[in-house]
């Protein structure tokens, strides 16, 4: 997952629950937050949903769930079909703040890959210095070293190699419809387990100080930079009993809209859908070539 992805395709408040998280993601502090604390800026709180599918249910199980976010048999069956253009289910929703509005999304979509192919690390590392782009949107991800951390009174994180939570902080630079600048910097966990990989994000406080590395936002035309909260998100990337050598991935979170940036208009809302089919079938694209001898 890439950070235009987790910055920009975030979802929907609903009920979590701790007790509900599996031991291999239990041990995932910023996943245990999202769905049990949540997120909270300018007066308003959403509380991230649990997953919909779970580690261990059998394809029935599965099906029974998939189902009902889908709507039918049949929006399933195309929801699993083997193509790029494969079909995606995107839900959003607005929570009202004092001066702002919290954007809100549900995303389900499906990948035919081996989770073995499946390093989010790694996959952040490759992102490094990198600007992707769609719907009038860029971001570019620069992760922060451990000199950078310990500048911000952060102690780096231990690595953990294939058995324990992997830890790292990135920096988003991003500019929105030629008129928002924004900078936030985000702590990112991920966690796997047998059936699944979950990755949480959420924009790290230690960076609300002002200065030259602060969480804020400014308009491109010109101004002074303002503090920014930022958001949260999560993906579960789990495998699918109900089709074999293919992996359903799930994101959620929310973030902060200032009512400055649009006056409160759904301008931003309405890039939602373009910036998630981009970025699908990249990912798509992505596996269908690593599948190929």
């Amino acid at each position: 997952m890439n950070g235009l992805v987790l910055a920009i395709v975030l979802s929907a408040m609903g009920q979590g629950d701790r007790a509900e998280i599996e031991p291999a993601h239990a041990r995932n502090a910023v996943f245990a937050a999202l769905v049990g604390e949540g997120f909270s800026a300018d007066g308003a709180s959403v509380r991230l949903p649990s997953p919909t599918v779970r580690d261990g249910q059998d394809a029935d199980a599965q099906r029974a769930a998939l189902r009902e976010v889908a709507g039918s048999d049949g929006k399933l069956q195309e929801l699993l079909r083997k193509s790029v253009a494969a079909p995606f289910i995107l839900k959003v929703h607005d929570v009202k703040a004092n001066d702002a509005t919290l954007r809100v999304v549900d995303i389900w979509f499906v990948v035919h890959a081996e989770m073995a192919d499946v390093d989010p690390a790694t996959e952040a590392r490759k992102a490094q210095g990198q600007e992707v782009g769609a719907g009038n949107m860029t971001m570019r991800t620069e992760l922060l070293d451990d000199a950078a951390l310990r500048a911000a009174g952060i102690d780096p994180p231990a690595s953990h190699p294939g058995d324990g939570p992997e830890t790292w902080y990135a920096r988003v630079h991003g500019r929105l419809l030629d008129r928002i600048a924004f900078v936030t910097t985000s702590q990112a966990v991920a966690t796997r387990s047998k059936d699944s990989i979950v990755v949480a994000s959420r924009t790290a406080q230690a960076f609300d100080k002002p200065g030259p590395t602060a969480n804020a936002w400014q308009p491109v035309a010109g101004g002074d930079a303002r503090p920014y909260r930022g958001g949260v998100s999560y993906a579960k990337i789990s495998r699918l009993a109900i089709a074999p050598g293919a992996l359903l991935v799930e994101m959620h979170g929310a973030f902060e809209e200032p009512h400055d940036w649009f006056q409160g208009a759904p301008i931003l809302r309405s890039k939602f859908g373009v910036v998630a089919q981009d970025q699908i079938r990249r990912l798509r694209r992505e596996a269908e070539k690593r599948s190929k001898p």
